[in-house]
């Protein structure tokens, strides 16, 4: 997760290479043994009979458009290769549509859709580095660390609130994007994705994890959002946090 006050911090910071594991109730957490494990929540009434909010700017993806390096083109090539099943196949393409207007959420501030499209119970995980204070040139070194902690989706959008008033241009980019199906939970979707993002003198780059759920088809939910800082993935892919991480039930 970026750092929500849009402060740009100066100090040398110390990163953990570990994943984290938290659990639903953690405020703050350290790395544990366990996966999360997560109840896979059930629509709320209060997002049954929500007002859907008629957001500007908001279309289908259109996967034929998608050229060579596009964010989304791996992605695109899927589902056009005729080769998914119809209902996989749609949900992918509405997963294209939905992250993309996200992203785009971010810089037109419309923070109407997205809190649409957040669960009322979304798990929302904050990384955030932890600044040495024995001067700017420390190496990091594997005792580093990244502290994580969980922040409630009302607690998410005052603080995303906070930053869209402070008028200041924010661009975010997308790449690396790949869609996972859960194996056996129908209509439950992860995506990892590499995002960079910039608001006025301060910017970040790290891996986003996004774990959608597609069981209404009419409005799809994001109930899991994580973010990593890229300076801690140093054994590749295997450190990324991914739906493999959450053991849904």
């Amino acid at each position: 997760m970026e750092n929500d006050n849009g402060i740009s911090t100066r100090d040398t910071i110390y990163i953990s290479v570990e994943k984290p594991r938290v659990s639903a109730d953690s405020s703050a957490a350290t790395p544990v043994d366990d996966s999360v494990r997560m109840s896979l929540p059930v629509t709320s009434e209060r997002e049954r009979i929500v007002r859907r909010v008629e957001t500007v700017g908001f279309k289908d993806a259109e996967p034929r458009m998608m050229s060579a390096g596009h964010p989304f083109r791996q992605e695109a090539l899927k589902i056009l290769s005729g080769r998914l099943e119809e209902t996989d196949s749609a949900s992918r393409h509405k997963i294209l549509s939905y992250c993309e207007h996200l992203r785009a959420s971010y810089e037109t501030r419309d923070i109407d859709f997205i809190r649409q499209v957040f669960s009322d119970d979304a798990l929302i995980i904050v990384g955030h580095v932890v600044r040495s204070r024995e001067g700017y040139n420390t190496a990091l070194t594997d005792n580093s660390k990244v502290r994580y902690s969980i922040r409630s989706k009302k607690e998410y959008l005052e603080k995303l609130s906070h930053i869209f008033n402070s008028g200041k241009d924010i661009d975010v980019r997308f790449s690396e994007f790949r869609i996972m199906r859960h194996a056996t939970a129908e209509g439950i979707y992860g995506v990892t994705l590499r995002q960079n993002y910039s608001c006025g003198a301060y910017s970040d780059d790290g891996y986003l994890f996004l774990l959608w759920d597609f069981r209404d088809s009419s409005m799809p939910l994001i109930h899991v959002r994580t973010w990593q800082p890229s300076s801690s993935i140093v054994a590749g892919d295997d450190d990324i946090i991914d739906m493999g991480d959450f053991n849904l039930e």
